[in-house]
């Protein structure tokens, strides 16, 4: 079980453009729970849009009506964005990755906006949050899906996919990229402190949503009587799930504390399970320091870290893995997540 103060060559998840994107192992079913479960999350904002009409005959005036509409609106327009910059077509699915080097100059960005240079001379742009763009600037290569101006683009050691589009030049005011400082510690990797901190945003904009949400279920509970115990418990349901996200949005603002990695190996008991929603299951076995073989199980992981676990064997903990709850993830990479040993 080494010990790894130095970054070395990690072993991780790649696509393979020897097959079609959706037959990939835990990617193509990825992709298509993802895609159902944008389908689903639609109905919320069907709901919304029903009870608004019903608010509206009911004698609720009109100003709550409107207010329900424009929240069920609002929902909407966010799960067409996701299913838009995240989810290939059917057709697409039946493409390959196409890899991309990156040359010395064919890096640069402008803000968020990444443009790389392509083999034909013209330009890809994708913007990129800063965890992935340094990403980008330390593996110099991306896997590109689709065949028009708008395409995906992959990352290695990442199974979510990026929108994209062909331009003849770089984004305007771009500079070159820099490879990132690399380290073997959790505490200072770069690559994971950014993507701790962009998870920290995720998560106060879902805290901010869950306060309008419980405030919108108060102002129903006020001045539609008919439902006011169905709107308070739902506000204080939300309520209560905004101060729950907040507190680990706090927790993630906070780089890992640990100084070193520990690589492990370890053994699935079974095929990586997908839930509903997109997270991943998976469990097997693993051997501790003192020789220990213990069970591991990572119940609600992200498919990123499932992908990396079950295309390379390995297992990287932050620290020394004891019996219980571990932060885990990939040296140098956006993934992280909780593993459960013993």
């Amino acid at each position: 079980m080494p010990i790894v103060p130095v970054p070395e060559r990690v072993r991780a998840f790649e696509l393979d453009p020897a097959m079609p994107s959706g037959a990939l192992p835990i990617f193509g079913e990825y992709l298509d729970r993802i895609g159902r479960d944008l389908a689903n999350q639609r109905l919320v904002a069907g709901f919304f849009l029903v009870f608004g009409i019903a608010q509206f005959f009911a004698g609720a005036g009109v100003a709550l009506p409107v207010g329900t509409l424009a929240l069920a609106g609002a929902i909407e327009a966010w799960w067409l964005h996701r299913a838009h910059a995240h989810v290939p077509g059917t057709r697409l699915k039946r493409e390959a990755f196409r890899q991309v080097d990156i040359t010395a100059d064919g890096l640069v960005a402008a803000g968020r906006t990444v443009g790389v240079r392509l083999p034909d001379g013209r330009w890809l742009r994708v913007r990129l949050d800063e965890a992935h763009r340094l990403l980008v600037a330390g593996h110099r290569r991306v896997w590109l899906l689709g065949r028009g101006p708008k395409l995906f683009v992959g990352f290695s050691g990442v199974v979510r996919l990026r929108r994209a589009r062909i331009h003849d030049g770089p984004p305007p005011g771009a500079m070159p990229v820099v490879a990132p400082a690399g380290s073997g510690s959790p505490r200072l990797d770069p690559v994971l402190t950014a993507h701790r901190r962009q998870i920290a945003r995720d998560l106060r904009a879902t805290t901010a949503f869950l306060l309008v949400l419980a405030g919108f279920a108060g102002w129903v509970g006020l001045d539609f009587p008919v439902a006011s115990w169905v709107a308070w418990t739902f506000g204080a349901g939300t309520l209560l799930g905004a101060c729950v996200t907040a507190l680990r949005a706090i927790a993630y603002r906070r780089p890992l504390p640990a100084d070193h990695w520990t690589e492990l190996r370890v053994v699935l008991d079974g095929p990586v399970r997908m839930s509903r929603s997109g997270a991943a299951r998976l469990s097997g076995l693993t051997m501790l320091a003192d020789g220990r073989v213990v069970p591991f199980r990572l119940p609600k992981a992200d498919p990123s870290m499932a992908a990396n676990i079950a295309a390379t064997g390995r297992l990287w903990i932050a620290g020394v893995p004891r019996p219980g709850a571990a932060s885990t993830g990939l040296p140098g990479y956006p993934v992280l997540g909780t593993v459960w040993l013993g």
